[in-house]
C-alpha cells in the first residue's frame, strides 16, 4: 500500500527533526527560534504527503476538504455535472457539486493517469498498471483489471454544474501551503531552517 512506502520518508523526517532540534536547541528559547522550528516540522509533514493521512481511521477525513494539488491535479467532470479533483501528491479525490465541496476519499496508491467512465465512475491507473474503479461516493468497486493501452476514459464534454475552488473553500486548507505538494514541503523546511540560523546565537570571534 501507498502508506507503507511512506515509512522510509517518515523515518528520515524524524531523524531530520531530531537533528535540527539538537543543533538549534540553544536558540529554540526565543520567539524566532520557536517559529523556525515549527515551520520545519510543518514542512516535514507536507513532504510526507499522503503518508500522514493514513494515520487516521478510514473515512475519518471524507467530510474534510483538503488542499487540491494546483500543479499535478486532474479535473474530471461527471455526466451529472459534478466535478472530481484528483490530487496525486495526496493520493486523494475530492468531489464538488453546485454548493461546493461534498466529500473526498483516498485511493491509497501512486497513480499515473485518471479518467471518468460514461457511468460516472472514477478510473485510476496506478504506476504498476492496475486499473482501480471508484463510485462517485468513493466506494471502491470490486472489479480490478489492467490499464488499457490507450487510457482515454477522461471526458471534458460534460457541462460542469459545480463550484470548484482553485485550492480549497476551507480557509485552513487554502493556507496549508506545505500540504499542496512535497516540493512545497521541502521549500518550507528550507525557509524554517533559514529562520533557525538567524535565531542562533552568534559566536564572538577571539583574537
Amino acid at each position: 500500500m501507498y502508506a507503507l512506502g511512506q515509512l522510509i520518508p517518515l523515518a528520515f523526517c524524524t531523524i531530520v527533526v531530531v537533528q535540527t532540534y539538537r543543533q538549534h536547541r540553544a536558540s529554540i528559547t526565543n520567539f524566532l527560534g520557536i517559529l523556525g522550528f515549527c515551520i520545519v516540522v510543518l514542512g516535514m509533514l507536507g513532504f510526507l504527503g499522503a503518508g500522514w493521512i493514513y494515520i487516521f481511521p478510514p473515512e475519518f477525513l471524507d467530510g474534510f476538504e483538503l488542499p487540491n494539488d494546483r500543479y499535478e491535479g486532474v479535473r474530471l467532470t461527471a455526466p451529472d455535472g459534478r466535478v472530481f479533483i484528483a490530487s496525486p501528491a495526496l493520493a486523494r479525490v475530492q468531489r464538488y457539486g453546485p454548493e461546493g465541496f461534498e466529500k473526498g476519499f483516498s485511493y491509497g496508491h501512486k497513480a499515473s493517469k485518471f479518467g471518468m467512465s460514461a457511468s460516472g465512475n472514477i478510473l485510476i491507473c496506478t504506476i504498476g498498471g492496475v486499473l482501480l474503479t471508484y463510485s462517485p461516493d468513493g466506494a471502491e468497486l470490486p472489479h480490478r483489471g489492467g490499464c488499457p493501452g490507450r487510457f482515454e476514459f477522461s471526458s471534458s464534454s460534460y457541462p460542469s454544474h459545480a463550484r470548484v475552488p482553485a485550492i480549497a473553500f476551507n480557509w485552513f486548507s487554502a493556507w496549508a501551503v506545505p500540504l499542496w505538494h512535497p516540493f512545497a514541503g521541502l521549500f518550507t523546511v528550507a525557509f524554517g531552517s533559514f529562520i533557525l540560523r538567524l535565531s542562533s546565537p552568534r559566536k564572538s570571534k577571539t583574537l
